[in-house]
């Protein structure tokens, strides 16, 4: 994966449709011999993160949730994306609406293995969890580019 196959997937799209980002990020080749020398190491977060490419309508980030380890619920804000799983097997967790003091509790979860994806909807609050001992890769794509994002405390968190 360069910068070219990111700007023949990414480049000509102008406010996507979730149809639309996800078949552009399907046309990527990814797996782990292509990423390998772009993954990043977790520094303030739990997971490591690194945005590949941008425009003023995508942002592609790679992700690496090391094993045994959990984002803190968040949202993206005004954005939708989807997350492609390259290794290892994410647990997507959904959360209900925050409570008054911004405390949520997981409603739902997902499980998403390699080869896969899941959509993260525009304000849905969610937390990415790694409870296997591979680190999970993925590729994550967003439209608009993220910003306005929030964290949120669960009930074990007060």
């Amino acid at each position: 994966m360069n910068h070219e196959s990111l700007e023949r997937a990414f480049g000509s799209l102008r406010c996507p449709t979730p149809v639309e980002l996800r078949k552009a990020l399907e046309s990527l080749t990814l797996s782990m011999d292509n990423i390998a020398a772009h993954i990043p190491e977790p520094e303030s977060l739990p997971y490591g993160r690194k945005i590949m490419y941008t425009t003023p309508h995508v942002e592609v980030v790679l992700i690496h949730l090391p094993a045994q380890q959990e984002s803190v619920p968040h949202n993206h804000g005004e954005s939708f994306g989807w997350e492609w799983i390259i290794s290892g097997t994410l647990t997507n967790i959904i959360f209900n609406s925050p409570f008054e003091d911004d405390r949520v509790q997981p409603t739902q979860a997902s499980i998403v293995t390699a080869g896969e994806c899941c959509y993260i909807a525009p304000g849905e609050i969610h937390s990415i969890r790694n409870n296997g001992e591979i680190p999970v890769i993925s590729l994550n794509v967003y439209t608009p580019p993220l910003r306005n994002s929030k964290q949120y405390q669960t009930e074990a968190h007060t």
